[in-house]
């Protein structure tokens, strides 16, 4: 091989190890600017909620029962728009879901590790078994009641999968 083509050769290989690097890069910032997305439209979601205010004192987080009436445990992206006093409401637009109360004046929102009801919601487990399924959400973003419940609706081979 002639100096001219040993010359040639290098450049090839310089261009390909930086355009190589260069596609790594550009992958790095698509997943960069995918999370970065997907925090804008958490933050966008949480910016258009109104009115939710949160517990600040006991009285706010209202947790005596007062009626016998049963409350509802629900899901969804919106408030139900006639809740009852102690009623569960799973955001399921928030990553991680998050769990908020009716106190009879305003939703309020509630450690999900305070209860476990709505983690058998037949109709929320389905639709995070579906979610999951498709990919969307990690079995890890849920509670320990929550996987549970998820792993006895999945078949072994999509256990395997997780």
């Amino acid at each position: 091989m002639d100096q001219k083509a040993k010359l040639r050769e290098l450049e090839l290989q310089t261009k390909t190890a930086v355009l190589t690097q260069t596609e790594k890069d550009l992958a790095n910032a698509v997943v960069i600017i995918q999370e970065r997305e997907s925090e804008l439209k958490q933050a966008k979601i949480l910016a258009s909620i109104s009115p939710i205010n949160f517990a600040l004192t006991a009285s706010d987080a209202d947790n005596i029962p007062t009626s016998s009436t049963k409350s509802d445990a629900g899901f969804g992206t919106r408030f139900p728009s006639d809740p009852k006093k102690g009623d569960l409401f799973l955001r399921v637009d928030l990553l991680p879901n998050k769990l908020y109360k009716w106190n009879g004046q305003k939703w309020i929102e509630v450690a999900k590790s305070t209860t476990d009801r709505y983690a058998y919601e037949e109709e929320y487990i389905k639709y995070i078994t579906g979610k999951i399924i498709k990919g969307e959400y990690d079995i890890d973003d849920f509670s320990k009641p929550e996987q549970e419940e998820i792993l006895k609706r999945l078949s072994y081979d999509q256990k395997g999968r997780l």
